[in-house]
């Protein structure tokens, strides 16, 4: 197994990111199977009912989890949550999952799709740069 700090979280929904606001975790590489993997996210635990609900409906969410320093691309998993623990400020998110790799034609789909949502011009440029780094798109290896 290897574990590595985990500097940042996010659900994925669609087209949109919803960033996590993470106090501290750490993800595992299980080194076994198909690419398995546990992510403990330290949360506030404002969002606690959001999260058992999700668990207790054993929801599958796609998750990115950045991975030692914040300048790393995030990696992308499909997830359940395995665990939710309620402590006193926060709350503690065990997530397994599985490794999932990024559509090698990313940006021809992303174009596509921001032309026909009806962006030209500079308008088309500036959408393109700001979703061409959130990365939502995600497709299994």
């Amino acid at each position: 197994m290897k574990t590595f700090k985990l500097v940042a979280l996010s659900i994925v929904h669609g087209e949109k990111v919803e960033k996590l606001e993470l106090h501290d975790g750490l993800i595992i590489n299980r080194e076994y199977g198909k690419e398995n993997w546990l992510i403990e996210a330290l949360l506030p635990k404002s969002n606690s009912e959001k999260f058992e609900g999700i668990y207790k409906n054993q929801e599958v969410v796609h998750v990115q989890a950045t991975i030692s320093k914040p300048t790393n691309d995030p990696a992308s998993f499909q997830a359940i949550i395995k665990n939710v623990s309620i402590m006193e400020e926060h709350m503690s998110i065990l997530f397994e999952g599985e490794l999932f790799r990024r559509n090698s034609n990313y940006p021809e789909k992303l174009l596509e799709s921001l032309v026909q949502s009806g962006y030209d011009g500079e308008e088309l440029v500036q959408a393109f740069k700001e979703k061409i780094n959130e990365k939502p798109v995600l497709q299994s290896k």
